[in-house]
This record gives C-alpha cells, structure tokens and sequence, in this order.
C-alpha cells in the first residue's frame, strides 16, 4: 500500500491481509498517512519464509532454464517502468516472463511468472497465463486472490482472459486453477477493500491465523495488555469473547470473578474460562499456580489402559517449510530417559526412520505388552508417509495394524485429550 500524490495504489499483498484481518490494513491506513504506530520488524519466521520463499522461486525459474524456455527477466524497480517494460516483453512473445509488473487503476503488482500457452489474444498467435510460486503444499484460498488479481490485469494487456492460473507448491507439483471458479469471490474482496480504504471504518484487534507473521503483532499485544483484554485469557475463542462481551464481561479481570451463567454460553465452558482466568489474574501479582480438575469416570486419564512394562512416549517434530517437507526428529521417552532419532536432511530422513522402527521392534519383542503413547494423529500421519514414501518398515506396519489395540486399530495408543 503506497499514496502517490494523495492516490493509493493497493497490492496483492494488501488484498490478502485485508481479508485474513482488517484491523491490519487500518493500522496499515495509519501509518502511511503519519497517524498510527511504527510497525514491527519481521518476525524471524517471517524472515524465513520470505528466505525459502525466495530460494523455491530462483530454483523454479532456474528449471526453466535448464528446461531451455526463452525467458525475459524484469529488473525490479519503480512500478511503472517495470509495467511498460512487461507490456513490451509480452508482446514479443516469450515462452515467460519473469517478475513481470502490472499498474491499472489503483491496482499494480509483480507477479512470478507469466507463461506463453497457444490461445489466440491481441498479442498474436498466443496469450499468457499466470503461475506464482507458493511454499504450501496444495494451494490455499488467499492465493486465489493474488492469482485472479495478476489475471485479470494480465487481460487488460493481452485483450484475453486467461482460461487457468497456476501455482508451483513447495513439493515440487503444481496446482492448477480455472479461474472461472473463483473470480466472483476475489472481485468481490478487491471491491471490499476499495470501499474501506475510501472510508475505514472502526477495526479492533482480534486474533486471527495471520498474528504470527504480522508486522503488527506486538502493537495489538501491546494493546490487549493495555485494556486486559479478554484476548489474553488462555484457549478463549473469538465466539466466546463476543458471548462474554455482549453479557458485560470486557475484560480479564471481571471474567475471574464472574459468578452467574452466560446466555448461550455452556455452563461447563463458562466454568472452564472462569477458572482460567482467575489462574492468569492471581499471577499478575503472584507466582504461576494450578487448578486439578475433578476426576470423570471414563474421560480423561480414565480413558488411559493400565501401564505395562516397556510403555513407550512417541513424539515428532517437522519442519513444512523445508522443501519437500522434512520430520528433522522423532522422541521417545521411556525407562526415565530421551532418544532422539535426528534428520537434517531427506537422507538422514530416511535413516532416522529405519532406525526408529528398529528401536520398536526391539522394544515391543521385548515387551510384547508394551504400548506407544503418542499425542496427536499427526504421528500416524507421518509415519505412514515416511514408510510410503522411503518403502521403508511398511510391511511390520501393516503387522502392527492387524495386531491391533484396545484404543487404536494401528496399534498405538492416542493420549486421551480429557
């Protein structure tokens, strides 16, 4: 977002905030006209996704290369110039052009990649289409909004909507999208944030899934500390909040002592909140403290089986943002002590697998009995990927989902969430 001689120019980038969080863009608002706060620095995540980022698409357009594709790179610079430097690249017909730019209305952007496919348009014999670059897996919905935007401006160039978009995921594959299908919904978003821009209306800051890569993280930080923000109280739900608020209750402090029910607010729910907000209250002036819950016959660590000889506790860690993917380390906690099976690599990946089922088998044909704790199904998850994937300990798998588990059919036991 820029204001060239009182003119906002907007972005994708602007578009796709606005909709993860408008109190974002007012904040944004703010500070490009001298009224609002200083944003933040990058937070180290964001700094390495924009790294890897950056390293997926210079490895993406060196394929293309190899690949022997004419390509024409726009040096990145002013906005404009780079624009009528794409308009003129385009009409020459290269099979891409990189870092091509766009500037309509109040519009502009830099997209990744544009590539030549043989549907007739302005340009001759041909047309372009837009492909960018995304780290995520499969694609996600705020990367419509980018792909749409890039196209339609595309088509004010070529005088041809293009029929598909693409993008090229952290995994190697690629996600190709009719933009048919999600044209509506991104028009509509641009126009959403048109008339907000023209006339901001009142925002607050709220939680959402975009605070942790948020320039503006600390300030709305700042600000729930400030006015003891019913925000800050543990695990509590947008819904639940505007519950409380619409019943009086606007801050920590006044939740810790509620004593009455909530309308539509479940009694056990309101009980829970309550009792965790009086926990983070008495350590404003105190040292942490807890609470037990009262036992429940069959939820809980009553769902838990007796403990065996040789019981183990199975953990992972991964890292999304490494191409491909990458479980960098599996934990187990047994007999008082930690082993970790590390991976720094695909290679290493592998091995840490092999010897990881090793250790199970020689734990479970030591102690036939035994179960593996684990949390979460995302270790199932995984572990069923990596023996697919490396071919690795599939077939003892399958012996362990036969073998089967009074809690689990894969042979390992969930950790009750009670």
């Amino acid at each position: 977002m820029r204001d060239l001689d009182g003119r906002i120019f907007l972005s994708a980038t602007d578009l796709m905030r606005f909709m993860g969080c408008p109190h974002a863009t007012s904040l944004d608002l703010a500070h490009m006209r001298g009224t609002g706060p200083e944003p933040g620095d990058n937070t180290e995540d964001a700094a390495l996704l924009q790294k890897q980022g950056d390293a997926h698409e210079a490895e993406h357009l060196s394929q293309l290369k190899e690949a022997e594709r004419s390509i024409v790179e726009i040096e990145r610079g002013k906005l404009g110039e780079n624009a009528e430097a794409t308009r003129a690249a385009l009409a020459a017909g290269p099979d891409v052009v990189f870092q091509g730019a766009f500037l309509s209305g109040s519009w502009g952007g830099w997209s990744d990649f544009l590539e030549r496919v043989d549907t007739p348009s302005a340009l001759g014999a041909f047309s372009y289409e837009v492909a960018d670059t995304k780290l995520k897996r499969r694609a996600h919905p705020k990367h419509v909004l980018q792909l749409v935007l890039y196209s339609d401006l595309l088509t004010e160039i070529q005088g041809a909507a293009p029929e598909f978009a693409h993008v090229e995921l952290g995994d190697g594959t690629r996600a190709t999208l009719r933009l048919a299908d999600y044209s509506a919904y991104a028009r509509m978003a641009r126009d959403r944030l048109e008339a907000f821009v023209a006339d901001p209306q009142p925002t607050r800051p709220m939680p959402c899934a975009d605070c942790g890569l948020c320039r503006w993280a600390e300030h709305c930080d700042s600000v729930w500390r400030a006015e003891d923000s019913l925000f800050n109280v543990a695990s509590i739900s947008r819904g639940q909040v505007k519950k409380l608020e619409a019943a009086g209750v606007h801050t920590l402090e006044v939740l810790s002592t509620l004593n009455h029910p909530i309308r539509s607010m479940a009694e056990n729910t309101r009980q829970r909140l309550v009792t965790q907000a009086r926990l983070q209250q008495a350590r404003k002036t105190g040292e942490p403290d807890y609470e037990l819950r009262a036992p429940q016959p069959s939820k809980g660590f009553d769902l838990l089986p007796e403990p065996q000889p040789g019981d183990l506790f199975y953990d992972i860690e991964g890292d999304p943002h490494y191409e491909g993917g990458l479980e960098y380390l599996h934990g187990i906690w047994f007999d008082g002590q930690f082993q970790t099976f590390w991976a720094h690599d695909h290679d290493a990946e592998a091995q840490a697998l092999s010897d990881l089922l090793a250790f199970f088998r020689a734990r479970i044909a030591a102690y036939p009995t035994a179960r593996i704790y684990h949390y979460a199904p995302y270790e199932i998850t995984a572990l069923k990927r990596l023996t697919t994937k490396y071919g690795i300990g599939e077939a003892w798998s399958r012996f362990k989902q036969s073998r089967g588990d009074p809690q689990c059919s894969d042979g390992l036991s969930s950790r009750p969430q009670g």
